[in-house]
């Protein structure tokens, strides 16, 4: 038996709580695009779904990837990659971004530098971990939010129907779920369309480089790598799935899970 939920097939353990078994994906189900060619190739159909929730993993000492979050979050609501001619960022104007942001980590003037507009910028400060998660669902339930970014700590392992209930609201709302969590068992537990691997890669000084990797994604390109950089100086960004070394003329290895 199966049945139909978010434009996908769905075998009958996941409505016994055993997870989605995914049989067939609908070709009409509403994403969005980065802009960057070479992301968007991993990611199942060439797109993000919307009305889903999405991963971003990480070693907890290599940082949190918030230049990836706000990418996709900048992604969900209208505005991608390369920027306008001329260099200007094309505003993000059509829908609310919600940031969880506790621990006062977020620099709003970065956001502002790559089009995002604060007058549609929400700072959610939840007290708790148990705040957050029930936070992070209910702003989801809302059609005018485009995509709600929170960092879940490792201290706080999602169980399996937390997870789920975060995946039915942003079902209902329409919007992105963007959840940031450590990589290993503390997030073992999920219901995410997508998660990508996140590492830091080589750079310049003034060249940020991250290698990311989709690890989950039913239809994606699951394993492969591509290297995010961001420019400093020009505020340009791009994602390519090799970095040459000018100087060996060889491509820089990146290690896959």
């Amino acid at each position: 038996m199966i049945t139909s939920q978010g434009g996908r097939l769905l075998a009958l353990g996941d409505a016994l709580g055993e997870g989605p078994v995914v049989v067939a994906a609908s070709s009409d189900v509403p994403s969005f695009r980065t802009g960057l060619t070479a992301l968007d190739a991993l990611a199942p159909g060439g797109g993000f779904q919307r009305g889903a929730v999405h991963e971003i993993l990480s070693d907890p000492s290599d940082g949190t990837p918030l230049f990836f979050a706000m990418l996709l979050a900048r992604a969900a609501c209208g505005a991608g990659f390369p920027p306008a001619p001329g260099g200007r960022q094309d505003a993000c104007t059509t829908s609310s971004i919600i940031w969880c942001d506790p621990g006062r980590a977020l620099y709003p003037p970065a956001l502002v530098a790559h089009g995002i507009d604060l007058d549609r910028l929400l700072l959610l400060k939840p007290a708790s971990d148990a705040e957050l998660t029930w936070a992070v669902g209910e702003c989801l339930k809302c059609p005018g939010v485009g995509a709600v970014v929170a960092e879940v700590k490792a201290r706080h392992r999602l169980t399996r129907v937390e997870a789920r209930r975060l995946q039915l609201s942003a079902e209902r709302g329409g919007g992105v779920g963007i959840l940031l969590r450590p990589a290993g068992k503390a997030s073992a537990e999920h219901a995410a369309a997508t998660r990508w691997l996140v590492r830091p890669a080589p750079g310049e000084r003034t060249v940020q480089r991250w290698a990311v990797q989709l690890v989950h994604g039913h239809g994606g390109r699951v394993g492969g790598v591509v290297i995010l950089e961001h420019s400093r100086e020009t505020n340009r960004v791009r994602a390519v799935e090799k970095l040459a070394d000018r100087r060996r003329r060889t491509p820089v290895g990146v290690e896959t899970a």
